[in-house]
């Protein structure tokens, strides 16, 4: 089956693997996409879509798999587009049937680029032009009256499942010539149907495979029998699931209803806390857990020191059915909302980051947490602005610029009532904005903002305000106005008693004198900013005035400091993944090695930033840029010539992690070569030439009327001498040496 839908991949751009839940589809998309992944150079990305309802939020989820920045100034399904095409890239969407209605969106991401191919699986097909359907097959299994030895079920796909997960939890469990017809019996039984193979091969602590298959042949003829509106297979599995569920114990059951309102898994300490609130399990949460777990209905996602649990889909919706039998349904939604909305209650407003820990936790709960937002939304919509008002900064920081302002915008909308929350909405919806390059709308949201927190007298949500108009205006307006915002901003929050407030003020305005050139007060500023954070507790802002800090001390000349506060200051940034702050800091790390005699690496991190604006849609602060330019880059620039290109180029293809660590290292660059190079004789100064100029091995052979295997030991010879390791490198220095200007003829 493999083989054959990797054949069918080869044929479409567009392949969808239907079949009921529980069928495989997932198990066989994973499978294909490890078999066919060297064929796609630029990456196979998996979307899991199981947890997502809304169809606008298919392309932010395809864009944060891809590692991509939402976008700015354009939809990000524009975006999207662009990046796919010029790349050859395999997307592999599991779990679409719930989002057909963003069909469209796949069309426009394959018209965009000939190199994307998607496989999605889903119990429907998508009914897109060119779409290839795979209606994927149960498992194998052993014909009646075909031999059933231990030996030949070993070679049978459905019981060789079984055998596995009957293994997992019964370790000691073997096959042989006793047990091998039962086995043989129970998977035709379940129509090979993997989901249900799993389920029953649990119970195999319970019951020898004998009992096993007399119960399943009682229970799922019986359950079978009131389904007759199912198709067969879907039949088999619902039966099985309502066997399984049966058989548990009271408190299982309820903790399986439970479960059901969490979405992409969950913590214990948020399970406990749900049932806490709503529902008498009448025994520990861990015991009901515990037998979940036996009998595969619950899945242990990871063994850290915060261990979460997660279900199939296809059995968190069968449980969601059984949470709705029960009385206490609305309660356990209820409960389920309050704890993901106080989980957010911590959460500052931006540019006070969360640690990056916490946010590493926001994202694993970000499905729960859009769960816990649509059931406020429709209950308790106040509720609901204050939460989403919480999540600017994580919206912010992680890139999801346009969920957040739908969100913020809608719930606006919902809720006019002049409250503190409202105003904390309106300066999120504002900084958001200005994520997305949208300046004016930027300061008009927080105009508003200002004058609601006067007339309510909200002195904190004004200073904010100010600071968030300050940074918007410090690009749009100029540094006189930005500067004007941000002074008043400290002056209302330090009045209002706001200490992390005013040491995020302080950030900003350390910013004025910095792009005005009094480097003294803005390195004053930066530093009181990072004392501030120590004794706050703000680890991700001091790591961002630390960036700032870093290239103020290269501005005046001090290189040590420069690159000591840098070193403490972009690891923290790039590990929170603030696509912002990770931009700051490569303006920064190009600098540093501007300013420490480094002038092909500058250029190769200025290839780094050109390659990461243009992929996350995000760039340095005009003022900011303005200044690396003048200030370090652009003597390089004019001293590198036409070579610049090429390491900029070079920088395009490094990976981010590499080219921070290179920005930080302090290893001295070789000088350039003067000179036709130390030994270089006639002809391999020739083929030098041809080399830098772009030629191959073998069309340089051809212009010399030489062989291919000469040429090689030449450029051998070559990369020995000048010390070089790549083609860019050589490029680099045949420029340099102008030895690009002349012609070579043959000889």
């Amino acid at each position: 089956m493999l083989a054959e839908v990797a054949q069918l991949l080869h044929g479409t751009r567009l392949l969808t693997l239907t079949g009921p839940g529980g069928s495989g589809k997932s198990r066989l998309g994973i499978e294909l996409a490890t078999r066919v992944g060297a064929e796609y150079p630029d990456g196979v990305h998996f979307v899991p879509l199981a947890a997502i309802r809304d169809p606008a939020l298919v392309p932010s989820s395809i864009a944060q798999s891809l590692g991509l920045q939402d976008a700015r100034d354009r939809p990000l399904v524009e975006h999207l587009a662009s990046y796919l095409s010029e790349r050859t890239v395999l997307l592999v969407l599991d779990n679409f049937e719930q989002l057909l209605p963003a069909a469209n969106l796949i069309a426009e991401l394959l018209a965009a680029g000939s190199g994307t191919r998607v496989v999605i699986t889903s119990r429907s097909p998508l009914h897109l032009s060119g779409e290839q359907e795979f209606p994927v097959p149960p498992l194998p299994v052993p014909d009646v009256g075909a031999d059933t030895s231990a030996t030949a079920l070993a070679a049978c796909e459905s019981a060789s499942l079984f055998i596995a997960r009957a293994k997992a939890v019964a370790p000691d469990f073997t096959i042989d010539e006793n047990n091998a017809a039962a086995i043989a019996g129970i998977v035709r039984r379940l129509d090979g149907l993997p989901l249900a193979i799993e389920l029953a091969a649990a119970r195999v602590k319970l019951l020898p495979p004998a009992g096993l298959l007399a119960r399943l042949d009682h229970s799922l003829g019986l359950l079978v029998g009131g389904s007759g509106d199912l198709p067969d297979r879907q039949q088999t599995l619902r039966s099985t699931m309502a066997w399984s569920y049966d058989l548990l114990s009271d408190a299982a059951r309820r903790l399986l209803a439970v479960l059901a309102v969490f979405h992409g898994g969950t913590g214990l300490v948020e399970l406990e806390s749900v049932c806490a609130a709503s529902i008498d399990l009448g025994v520990p949460v861990l015991d009901a857990m515990q037998e979940l777990l036996d009998l595969s209905l619950l899945r242990l996602s990871s063994g850290s020191d915060r261990p979460r649990y997660a279900m199939l889909e296809t059995v968190r919706e069968f449980a969601a059915e059984r949470l709705a039998e029960f009385s206490e349904a609305g309660l356990v939604r209820t409960a389920h909302a309050a704890v993901f909305a106080a989980m957010t209650e911590p959460i500052e407003r931006p540019p006070i980051w969360p640690e990056n820990a916490f946010l590493a936790l926001l994202g694993q709960d970000h499905d729960n947490l859009r769960a816990a937002l649509d059931w406020l939304q429709d209950h308790d919509p106040r509720a609901a602005l204050r939460m989403a008002a919480k999540l600017t900064a994580f919206w912010s920081v992680r890139g999801h610029f346009t969920e957040g302002r739908r969100r913020l915008h809608d719930l606006l909308a919902l809720v006019p009532d002049g409250t503190p929350d409202r105003v904390s909405a309106l300066n999120g919806a504002g900084w958001l904005a200005l994520d997305q390059g949208e300046d004016e709308l930027s300061i008009a949201l927080l105009d508003e903002s200002i004058r609601l927190a006067r007339v309510i007298g909200d002195r904190v949500g004004e200073g904010t305000a100010l600071l968030n108009r300050g940074r918007s205006a410090l690009g749009a307006l100029g540094i006189a106005e930005g500067g004007r915002d941000l002074a008043q901003a400290m002056s209302v929050l330090d009045a209002a008693g706001d200490a992390n407030g005013v040491t995020a003020a302080l950030m900003f305005n350390g910013r004025v004198p910095q792009f005005s050139g009094d480097l003294d007060l803005g390195c004053a500023r930066f530093t009181e900013c990072i004392r501030r954070c120590e004794e706050l507790g703000l680890p991700t802002l001091r790591a961002r005035a630390l960036q700032l800090l870093g290239l103020a001390r290269l501005q005046g000349g001090d290189l040590d400091g420069g690159r000591m506060a840098l070193a403490e200051g972009v690891p923290v940034v790039l590990e929170s993944g603030d696509r912002f702050g990770i931009a700051v800091g490569l303006g920064g790390l190009i600098a540093l090695a501007a300013a420490t005699r480094r002038p092909r690496l500058a250029l190769r991190l200025v290839g780094v930033l050109d390659e990461f604006a243009q992929v996350n849609h995000v760039v340095p602060p005009r003022p900011m840029r303005q200044l690396v330019m003048d200030e370090f880059l652009a003597p390089i620039q004019a001293a590198a010539g036409s070579s610049a290109e090429a390491l900029r180029a070079e920088g395009c293809r490094m990976p981010l992690g590499e080219a921070v660590a290179a920005g930080l290292s302090n290893e001295p660059e070789q000088p350039w070569r003067t000179g036709p190079g130390p030994g270089l004789t006639r002809r391999e100064a020739e083929v030098a030439q041809l080399v830098a100029s772009g030629l191959t091995n073998r069309e340089v052979a051809a212009r010399l009327y030489l062989s291919v295997r000469t040429i090689e030991v030449h450029v051998d010879r070559i990369f020995t001498k000048l010390g070089f390791h790549t083609r860019t490198q050589l490029t680099v220095w045949a420029h340099e040496q102008s030895l690009m200007t002349g012609k070579t003829g043959n000889t």
